[in-house]
């Protein structure tokens, strides 16, 4: 596989990673697997003080870095 095609596939998965950011699509995503029964959502309850950055921030954070993942293959590729 060719490092740009690599580079670019990490593009488009930090891309429709952070794209679950959005609520609706986060919705119509994950929770169709919650209502048909395939992932159970947390027990809601009192807050983990470890869960700092919450959901829309985590998944902000991961998508930018492997969109900066993304990148930097496709700067480095002719090595």
């Amino acid at each position: 596989m060719s490092k740009t095609l690599l580079g670019l596939l990490f593009i488009l998965a930090g891309v429709i990673y952070g794209s679950l950011a959005i609520d609706d699509i986060y919705n119509r995503t994950l929770g169709w697997l919650v209502e048909n029964k395939w992932v159970n959502p947390p027990i809601p309850g009192k807050k983990d003080i470890t869960n700092i950055l919450g959901r829309k921030p985590t998944i902000l954070l991961y998508s930018f870095g492997l969109i900066i993942i993304g990148l930097f293959i496709i700067w480095i590729r002719n090595n």
